[in-house]
């Protein structure tokens, strides 16, 4: 194991002012107020919204994947849904619950960012943490893995503010 890799993403980052940057590593983050990511996408006609989650959900799923598979090295398959759950909270995407079974991944998620800040209570919101999901997955099978949101607090609306996905290896 790394040096290090056992503290919380949050005590990783370095927030370099002098550069201007936060890093955990080789890997940069941009921090961004929930309601200002939403927000773009909420002012899209719904064809262009639906179509722009969906790059973002493939995006985090193809650069996610990378910093799943250095936790993978760094911490071991034991450890890496905790390491998961403990980096969205780090990163204030939501407070996350995995649930592994053989072939499928189950995910619970209180306070999704992306639901809270959408004006639009229509469709799922929440791409980002699908794309995470699938890249978890993904990693841990070590094979592609496809992820949905099956419920999203944003059309639900009442407590507990809770979003549900499921993350399955997809066909050959």
């Amino acid at each position: 194991m790394m040096a290090g890799a056992a503290l919380k993403l949050h005590d990783r980052l370095v927030f370099d002012l002098a550069a201007g940057q936060v890093v955990d590593g080789p890997r940069r983050y941009v921090l961004m107020r929930a309601d200002v990511l939403m927000g773009a996408f909420d002012g899209l006609e719904e064809s262009a919204r639906t179509e722009a989650l969906r790059a973002l959900g493939r995006s985090v799923y193809r650069q996610g994947a990378d910093s799943v598979r250095a936790y993978l090295r760094e911490l071991g398959a034991e450890a890496l849904l905790c390491a998961m759950e403990d980096g969205s909270a780090s990163l204030g995407w939501g407070r996350w619950c995995l649930e592994a079974e053989p072939g499928l991944l189950r995910l619970r998620v209180a306070n999704s960012p992306f639901a809270h800040a959408t004006r639009r209570h229509d469709a799922p919101a929440c791409h980002a943490i699908t794309g995470m999901l699938a890249a978890v997955a993904g990693t841990l099978w070590s094979m592609p893995a496809r992820a949905e949101e099956t419920q999203c607090a944003c059309m639900v609306r009442t407590a507990p503010f809770t979003c549900l996905f499921e993350a399955r290896a997809e066909a050959a």
